[in-house]
């Protein structure tokens, strides 16, 4: 297969070359295709009010733009006849409804999901096993053949620490995660300036994204589809099944 490899943390990202070595030992022909500099928490955002640009540096295309510029530059030059997008694997997870259509690497996914690919977003908690988050990223993208949804754009998977092993398909995201406000300081010029931060919260519903990935330590597969989030229990169930005899 085909595959366009992106994240939203450039060519330094400590998982891109073991995603690249992983995908070829399987097989697969990869063209790496990333902004050239930390581009997370961007969402959706898009390059139009400038030149959109892109080079060569070694093995990897690096662009001046956001995820989704990558994914586009991707799918509309370097790469047109790609069948599946990979996007990550990111260092940090993607849990809960701002989390997710907030990152770049899911973002990057979805785009692609537009443009008519396959695509997957994966991304692993601090403190996870990045050969599991490997693996199990290589197991997904193996069993997007012949387990993809018609109206699937995209799939957002999220490894956590302490994996109990299970890959589950939420039927929700969840909203509020975390329990931030605004906090107030004054610079030493005598300016005052904002910072917006808040811990986790320690309880979900149990039908979200969250409460499978805190509270059970299951690895999520979310399922973007055109209608919202959808289920891919039978994608999770093939990838792990092919886990576990690789």
């Amino acid at each position: 297969m085909k595959i366009v490899l992106t994240n939203d943390d450039g060519p330094h990202a400590p998982a891109l070359r073991r995603v690249v070595e992983a995908l070829k030992e399987r097989g697969h022909e990869v063209v790496v295709v990333v902004p050239e500099r930390q581009r997370s928490a961007t969402g959706f955002a898009r390059t139009y009010h400038k030149p959109l640009r892109v080079r060569k540096i070694g093995d990897y295309y690096l662009t001046n733009g956001f995820p989704t510029d990558a994914v586009f530059l991707a799918l509309n030059l370097l790469a047109p006849d790609a069948e599946l997008v990979v996007s990550g694997i990111n260092m940090g997870e993607n849990i809960g409804f701002e989390s997710t259509y907030g990152s770049g690497t899911v973002a990057a996914a979805i785009q692609a999901g537009l443009l008519g690919r396959k695509a997957i977003a994966a991304s692993m908690e601090q403190g996870a096993d990045l050969g599991d988050a490997v693996a199990l990223l290589t197991s997904l993208v193996e069993a997007s053949e012949g387990h993809w949804r018609d109206d699937l754009l995209a799939v957002s998977v999220n490894l956590p620490s302490g994996w109990s092993g299970k890959l589950v398909s939420p039927k929700a995201l969840a909203l509020g995660l975390y329990a931030e406000r605004l906090y107030k300081f004054v610079d030493p010029r005598g300016e005052e300036f904002y910072w917006r931060w808040g811990p986790r919260r320690d309880e979900f519903p149990e039908d979200t994204d969250a409460h499978a990935f805190y509270i059970d330590k299951a690895a999520t597969a979310v399922g973007i589809c055109r209608d919202g989030v959808c289920d891919v229990g039978d994608l999770a169930s093939a990838a792990l099944e092919r886990l576990k005899r690789s």
